[in-house]
């Protein structure tokens, strides 16, 4: 009778089909096939563990159980602010979720796919990022979370807090799909790491970290560098002792700011830092994000040195690549920061508000004329209306000349193809844009392109239909890359055109727009503009060498 029942409440769509069982390293699983019967997801595995015995330190193994376990938790969440004092998520939220088709011939490519939200939010749910489209083109979807903020990235410099447990909850997911993917149809051999934002930073990251060698074989960079500004804690010790601060305590020695903060709750240091923010994510200060570590005995690190000189050195995973960004990526941060206008801004523009601590500037003299030189490249006070102005700022600073810098790295050091893209189209389900009050803008803005690929679960977009060849086509390249190590290797009525690889100083990137187009990849003035300061003022002593001080 249990059966009977079942079958009605699936025929009915009320319950969705099981899917078969499949064996894991921690013991059985079922998912359920898709609401339109083309695929299996498996929602809310659990990759790894924290507890509060390693808190803010690497993950530990996976939980194992007897049984089966329905891996149907279609919104997990690791610990976040949201809207004021609400904090969502569980501490335990080292989840995954797998999309997988539900007949295949051979083992598929994977795709392991890490969310952005500036390491402080986001999820690698369906919420957000559902992978409905992938597995139409033959590959196995994987998203997954990772701890975030003070949780995932605070760097002390000592055994109960070396930094990075963020990243090495992403090398541990990486070795759970090296051990387990077979069982769900996929080919552990053929694994592309992508992520946008901070998950291209993350990716970033696993490129040059020897933790992750051998657990992916190529990489896509959406909008993210390891070498932005914001992609580095500059002072992390600093930033702990401020945030201590703000708790109602005073400390400087690392392990007395590591007993405080071990005694408080997630929630409590989530609602203190969303209460003392300044400037939303690449502008704040003070931001806990990856770290350069301290060497720690009996501790693998993620990275101990400047990623621009791991990459020099050659000693990174070569693998072939796709590096890209849209062209009006300042506009979700630039709208959060100012809103849609600078019109009835009285005082003059001030850059350093935008800038981070990456730069050292050794007499006010220098720092006051850098400060007019970026103030005379972006801004023309003449203009009745400068937002614009601002947004080409934040695009350059924070994700255009750091991406451009670390491609020129790579061209000089690898022998893999690196494909390179700029995101130009404006259409319907250009989200993050919509949202940020700027729909009527031409281009695209940070995360734009993201609705082309994924499906949110979390609302309907029923015009959506409307811009199915671009989601197509975005899907198709991706997907390819994935198979093919190559994102255009046959022409078709969707694809007519070859997207060719580049190793060229400034490379011939695929312009996608309405029509296909290819464009040098960086506009030369503020790419000398940004290569004049930094080779100046970067500062050179972030990273484990702050510790000297306490």
């Amino acid at each position: 009778m249990k059966w009977v029942a079942l079958v009605f409440l699936i025929a009915a769509g009320v319950v969705r089909q099981p899917s078969p069982v499949v064996l894991t390293s921690s013991g059985y699983i079922r998912g359920a096939v898709s609401h339109n019967g083309q695929f299996i997801e498996y929602f809310g595995i659990p990759y790894a563990t924290v507890n509060e015995t390693n808190r803010f330190q690497a993950p530990l193994p996976a939980p194992t159980w007897n049984g089966i376990l329905n891996a149907l938790n279609e919104n997990t969440w690791c610990p976040q602010s949201s809207v004021g004092p609400i904090v969502l998520g569980e501490p335990n939220c080292l989840k995954l979720n797998i999309y997988s088709p539900i007949q295949y011939t051979k083992l598929l490519p994977v795709m392991v796919y890490i969310h952005g939200g500036c390491f402080f939010g986001g999820t690698g749910a369906p919420y957000l990022y559902g992978g409905d489209f992938f597995p139409e083109h033959d590959v196995i979807l994987v998203g997954i979370n990772y701890r975030l903020s003070v949780e995932g990235f605070l760097c002390l410099g000592i055994k109960e807090a070396p930094g990075n447990a963020g990243l090495k909850d992403v090398v541990a997911a990486l070795k759970w799909i090296q051990a387990n993917i077979k069982s769900f149809g996929g080919n552990p051999n053929k694994v592309t790491l992508f992520g946008e934002s901070a998950g291209a930073v993350a990716t970033s990251f696993m490129i040059l970290s020897p933790a992750a060698k051998g657990l992916f074989h190529k990489a896509i960079l959406q909008s993210g560098s390891s070498l932005a500004p914001w992609a580095l804690q500059h002072d992390p010790v600093k930033a702990a002792m401020s945030l201590v601060r703000k708790l109602g305590y005073s400390a400087k020695d690392p392990r007395e700011i590591y007993s405080i903060l071990s005694k408080k709750t997630t929630k409590e240091i989530i609602t203190t830092i969303s209460n003392y923010e300044d400037k939303f994510c690449v502008a704040e200060t003070d931001i806990f994000v990856p770290c350069i570590e301290r060497h720690i005995e009996g501790i693998e690190p993620i990275i101990t040195d400047y990623p621009a000189n791991v990459i020099l050195s050659g000693n990174y995973t070569k693998v072939p690549m796709i590096i890209g960004y849209t062209n009006h990526e300042g506009i979700y941060f630039v709208s959060a920061d100012y809103g849609t206008s600078l019109r009835n801004n009285t005082k003059p523009i001030d850059p350093m508000k935008a800038l981070q601590r990456d730069l050292q500037f050794p007499s006010e003299t220098d720092k006051n004329c850098t400060v007019d030189k970026i103030r005379r490249h972006y801004f023309t006070p003449s203009k009745e209306e400068m937002i614009m102005d601002m947004v080409n700022l934040y695009s350059d600073l924070h994700f255009k000349f750091p991406l451009v810098l670390e491609s020129e790295l790579y061209s000089r050091t690898t022998d893999q193809p690196i494909y390179y893209y700029q995101f130009q189209y404006s259409g319907l389900i250009n989200m993050p844009k919509v949202i940020s009050g700027f729909g009527l803008s031409n281009g695209a803005s940070h995360g734009d392109e993201l609705f082309y690929l994924f499906k949110p679960h979390s609302f309907p977009l029923p015009h959506r239909f409307l811009e199915d060849k671009m989601i197509k086509r975005m899907v198709t390249m991706w997907t390819n890359f994935a198979k093919y190590s190559d994102p255009t290797p046959y022409t078709s009525r969707l694809l007519p055109f070859k997207w060719l690889p580049s190793k060229r100083f400034n490379p011939t990137s695929l312009v996608i727009d309405t029509e296909i187009s290819t464009a040098p990849m960086w506009d030369e003035h503020p790419v000398q503009l940004w290569n004049d300061t930094y080779n100046k003022y970067r500062r050179k002593d972030y990273g484990f060498k702050q510790f000297q001080h306490y």
